[in-house]
């Protein structure tokens, strides 16, 4: 039993408490009742006590307190009195596994707590709260599944206009625009983070799909912005107009099936993050707006990621020339997933660090740059049957900073430079570190032969090697590596 008449537990006065250890040595949990009558002047509360599943109501004592952190992953309820901490700003439980049977986890007058700041919760403990529009000061929001339900409805989020970040499920549930415009997201001047989601992609109204976006606008603030599962045919009129988008820096559209023109990225002078995936009907990356037949390339964008777009023929929409003749002139990666008919870069980006392409359509990797040196260090092209040449060999000299290489599924790949024979040279040699291959026999190609860099290669994802040929098992006895994934393969190499 904790002795509270002892000076070193003067809990009285304790405006901060951390509870873990001493709750492991004793045997009464009772002993947080104590502290809970005695201690009425804490702020801060931090429990870490994994014997704990609930706490006692008599944590209702504690009407100064602030923070409250509960690190046990078992608990499986709040106590009732919390909603009654009406200077509660911050509660925590980052640990916390979701259960089924715990539907009754939160108080149901938890939106009593007109000052709370932050409510680190499972999302699904989140939604369940009816009424949270009355938690005004809320700064986080992750996810808020609508329902058509009173109390649960988009217009709960009218005067939440201290939150930071906004995550909106279940946009079907929302009736039309007006009912949409409830939740007032332009007059949210902190919100930087806003993520829209429907929640299935099934066959839906699209004008009302449509209406409903339009009046999400958010205000000028926003950061960051992801759209899933919208199933509208056009963009908002917010974001086809760039002031309202003006200081975005990071956009996500994802399942927006039947999204056909995308909005006017490459004007966003702060973009630094574009992520496209699963728009099956998006022809160009970028099109003419208001009769503009300039193409802005994206000035700051440092990370382009396109996956499944599966009708994208090419970056710019036809008549769209380039202001300045360089497209992505920061871009330090780019991801290419599953885009069979792009046309392939007229260039590389000059400070492009990063290249990934998988399922693309290209006959031959474009080294061609206006860097020199070629900054790229990782180089992945993998399922590409149509790759029949990767011209490494032509710019050794410039790709002096390659250090990592895959070379996976591309069965027709034949050299490793634009011409059928290669004069190797000792000036200049590749120093990649890391090699992945598919097939043993792009070991043969120059430049790979000659480099003497390599320190691990891997060789996996091939049904039709049987042995290795003896120039490529000399390879084994020089680094370290890695076979998998080869069926046919009748013997190991020999070491």
């Amino acid at each position: 039993m904790l002795g509270l008449g002892d000076p070193a537990w003067d809990l009285q006065q304790a405006e901060r408490l951390t509870i873990g250890k001493v709750l492991k040595e004793m045997v009464e949990v009772n002993t947080l009742i104590e502290i809970f009558e005695v201690s009425r002047s804490l702020r801060l509360l931090d429990v870490d006590a994994p014997a704990l599943e609930m706490i006692s109501e008599k944590i209702g004592n504690l009407i100064h307190l602030r923070y409250l952190v509960m690190m046990d992953e078992k608990f499986i309820m709040l106590p009732r009195s919390l909603s009654n901490l009406y200077h509660l700003q911050y509660i925590s439980c980052p640990k916390l596994r979701i259960s089924q049977h715990e539907v009754d986890f939160l108080p149901s007058d938890i939106n009593n707590l007109s000052n709370l700041h932050y409510l680190t919760l499972p999302d699904y403990y989140i939604s369940s709260i009816c009424g949270i529009g009355k938690l005004k000061s809320l700064q986080k929001l992750n996810m808020f599944d609508l329902r058509d339900v009173s109390g649960y409805r988009i217009e709960e989020l009218k005067n939440m206009n201290d939150l930071c970040k906004l995550g909106i499920n279940c946009l079907k549930n929302v009736k039309d625009g007006e009912e949409a415009r409830n939740a007032q997201l332009c007059e949210k001047r902190s919100l930087t983070n806003l993520t829209l989601c429907w929640s299935d992609t099934n066959q839906r109204n699209i004008n009302l799909d449509e209406n409903v976006l339009d009046k999400l606008q958010p205000s000028k603030c926003l950061r960051n912005l992801s759209i899933k599962r919208y199933m509208g045919a056009k963009s908002a009129i917010w974001m086809n107009n760039v002031n309202p988008i003006f200081n975005l820096e990071k956009i996500e559209l994802t399942d927006c099936l039947e999204y056909e023109t995308l909005p006017p990225f490459g004007q966003l002078p702060f973009l630094k993050s574009l992520q496209l995936e699963k728009m099956p009907k998006v022809k160009w990356l970028e099109s003419k707006f208001n009769g503009n037949d300039k193409y802005h390339d994206f000035p700051l964008l440092e990370v382009l990621q396109i996956t499944k777009l599966k009708a994208l023929e090419d970056w710019f929409e036809a008549g769209v020339a380039a202001e300045d003749g360089c497209l992505f002139s920061c871009l330090i990666e780019l991801t290419l997933v599953d885009c069979p008919k792009l046309k392939e870069l007229p260039s590389l980006p000059p400070k492009l660090n990063r290249l990934h392409i998988y399922k693309i359509g290209w006959t031959t990797l474009n080294f061609c740059s206006n860097s020199n040196p070629i900054p790229l260090v990782f180089v992945n092209v993998i399922c590409c049957p149509n790759i029949t040449s990767l011209p490494l060999a032509d710019e050794i000299a410039r790709l002096a900073a390659l250090r990592f290489l895959t070379i996976k599924e591309c069965p027709n790949l034949i050299s490793l430079s634009r011409y059928r024979e290669v004069e190797t040279t000792n000036n200049f040699h590749l120093m990649i570190s890391r090699l992945s291959i598919s097939n043993p026999s792009v070991l043969l190609m120059e430049p790979l032969r000659s480099i003497a860099s390599l320190k691990m290669l891997t060789i996996a994802n091939n049904d039709e090697v049987v042995p290795f040929p003896n120039e490529v098992e000399q390879w084994f006895l020089k680094v370290r590596s890695s076979l998998s994934e080869l069926k046919s393969l009748e013997f190991l190499p020999s070491y």
